[in-house]
């Protein structure tokens, strides 16, 4: 995966984790992405919502469990605070960092609609996966628990998109010209239609959406 651009101001990344230690090396980790990012921590969701008020970051990293009054851990209020995102940022780069990544379950529909970058990292994966999840959403890309991609859907431009690669064969310029919008633009919206049609494994990219329209078929998402 390439390097993400930098921009002109330091990246900013907002960190919501209840464990200090871990957000301190959630945010060593993200400065590998570029030294001179900016990490804002806070240990909860509320206080993350209010902070959104104020300032929009490159990226949000969130954990889904945290620590009631009670001593349990709680998945809900980390995903209000996801559901506050997609209803109120649909253009904002999330991770969700996790041990328990089958919790977004409830909200797979509102993340297969999101418009900026999403990715599910399972704490119990190696870092280089975290680096890997937060580059991903950071260039706009879905990327989700194979067990939860099957439940996604199509948004109407993905179909689009669809029809117009394998029914047309067009060119991923072709389509941005037909669609107007930007080459990178339909490069995302590919890769996220890999992503829900749960199409990898091949290094050939001709392969892989000879694939991606083969499954379109048999799903009968798009008609021959």
């Amino acid at each position: 995966m390439s390097e993400v651009e930098s921009p002109t101001a330091p990246l900013k990344f907002l960190i919501v984790e209840d464990h200090p230690e871990v957000a301190q090396n959630n945010c060593e980790w993200l400065q590998r992405i570029a030294a001179d990012a900016q990490c804002i921590t806070v240990t909860n969701p509320m206080d993350a919502i209010l902070r959104l008020q104020r300032e929009q970051p490159d990226l949000v990293v969130a954990d889904l469990l945290y620590g009631q009054t009670s001593g349990e851990q709680s998945a809900e209020p980390g995903l209000e605070f996801l559901r506050h995102i997609f209803e109120n940022y649909p253009t904002l780069n999330v991770m969700a960092y996790s041990s328990e990544p089958l919790l977004l379950t409830p909200l797979v529909g509102l993340i297969s609609k999101h418009q900026g970058g999403f990715a599910a990292v399972n704490k119990m994966e190696r870092r280089t996966v975290f680096l890997e999840g937060a580059k991903s959403a950071l260039n706009g890309e879905l990327r989700m628990p194979r067990e939860l991609r099957g439940l996604t859907k199509l948004t109407e431009r993905e179909i689009e998109v669809l029809n117009l690669l394998c029914k047309e064969a067009l060119t991923d310029q072709a389509i941005a010209n037909r669609i107007h919008t930007s080459k990178k633009t339909v490069q995302n919206c590919i890769q996220r239609l890999k992503e829900k049609l749960d199409i990898f494994g091949s290094e050939d990219e001709i392969n892989a959406r000879v694939a991606m329209c083969m499954t379109a078929v048999q799903k009968k998402i798009i008609q021959w």
